[in-house]
């Protein structure tokens, strides 16, 4: 019953589920869909019922390394924002938003998280 037992297939992440998360939002956040969570998590019998510190797993959405040319891939760290990535990359905000359409709020990454930074910003 522990959810820490619970693997996660190849091409998925572990993600704990927060307070106040709901599947569409988790998928939403991740660029993916309530169907592919549900379709790796069978644990999940119903899926408008998740709880805080529930571990599911996510499908990931763009592979670590598939990045558009002229991008790298990044590995979102705790503590990161888009405005400090985009500093320490000599980025914009705009440019990183623009390089990765699944962000669909700018205030909301997650460590873990694999975005694609544009490359020769301006800096």
């Amino acid at each position: 019953m522990s959810d820490a037992s619970i693997p996660c297939p190849p091409g998925s992440q572990r993600y704990t589920v927060q307070p106040g998360d709901t599947l569409f939002f988790i998928a939403q956040r991740f660029g993916t869909t309530v169907d592919a969570i549900l379709a790796i998590n069978p644990q999940i019998a119903n899926p408008n019922l998740i709880f805080p510190g529930q571990i599911i797993c996510i499908p990931i959405a763009r592979p670590p390394g598939v990045c558009p040319p002229n991008t790298v891939a990044y590995t979102v760290q705790p503590g990161d924002t888009l405005f400090f990535i985009a500093q320490r990359f000599g980025t914009t905000v705009d440019a990183i938003l623009a390089a990765n359409p699944q962000i669909t709020n700018p205030s909301l990454i997650f460590p873990g998280q694999v975005i694609c930074i544009p490359r020769g910003g301006t800096a």
